[in-house]
């Protein structure tokens, strides 16, 4: 059924103004146009209303991840499906704008130079929490890479250029995750798809922090081993000439 702005805004009890708003943000579709002065909304728009509203008024999300969840709903998922997969890889306590810093009360955190700040944010070291459309905001998480991260090893006189191999060496492990997760959810349900994609997740993350440092460990071991066989060497050869 087609309604009209005014008989949308008075049953979903969103102003007509917000609802034009999101309309231009891509939150609600556009509506069908009679003519320059009339058109006419989808009544399922009262319903995407009241989900947008729920997210934004109520759970502090901030505007992209209300259109992912929105996206998701299209596909057939109910609002707490939606919210089940987002949760799983963007961790939604962290997007409820509670404990959130904004740039400036960021920069007095960490101790960073808005010109530490620019460049980390450039090369990829230090990626705010949430981006977009929305004002840069971050989290505790970010904190500690700005504070004991990369102010402490620039404090050690390291150039954050020298960071970057970080980046580009985890972007190509997330282009390996990604290619596997299409080639396992190939073919299935959109639910099935949901499932494998918050495992996956998960065993991502415990995986990546596994394997690094199990390699490194490895490679101190290794370091160690190689400084204690120098010296033992040395020592035998001492003693040889004694």
């Amino acid at each position: 059924m087609k309604l009209k702005i005014g008989e949308i805004a008075k049953r979903s009890r969103v102003p007509a103004s917000t609802i034009r708003y999101y309309v231009s943000e891509g939150l609600l579709p556009r509506p069908e146009k009679v003519n320059e002065k009339m058109a006419y909304y989808d009544e399922a728009c009262i319903d995407r209303l009241r989900a947008i509203q729920e997210l934004k008024g109520k759970r502090y999300f901030p505007l992209y991840l209300i259109k992912n969840i929105l996206r998701r709903m299209d596909e057939g998922l109910s609002l707490l499906e939606a919210e089940t997969v987002e949760n799983a890889v963007f961790n939604l306590d962290d997007l409820t704008g509670h404990g959130l810093l904004d740039r400036q009360a960021f920069l007095e955190t960490t101790g960073l130079t808005e010109t530490q700040l620019r460049k980390a944010e450039k090369l990829g070291v230090l990626i705010p929490l949430t981006t977009g459309t929305d004002k840069p905001l971050y989290n505790d998480e970010d904190v500690r890479i700005g504070r004991d991260g990369i102010r402490q090893l620039i404090g050690l006189g390291m150039d954050q250029d020298e960071l970057s191999f970080w980046v580009e060496l985890g972007k190509k492990i997330v282009e390996k995750e990604m290619a596997l997760r299409r080639k396992i959810v190939a073919g299935k349900s959109t639910r099935e798809n949901i499932l494998i994609t918050t495992e996956l997740t998960r065993i991502g993350e415990f995986y990546r922090g596994y394997i690094l440092k199990r390699l490194f460990q490895k490679q101190v071991q290794q370091n160690i081993q190689k400084s204690l066989e120098k010296r033992k060497k040395a020592k035998a050869k001492f003693n040889a000439k004694i």
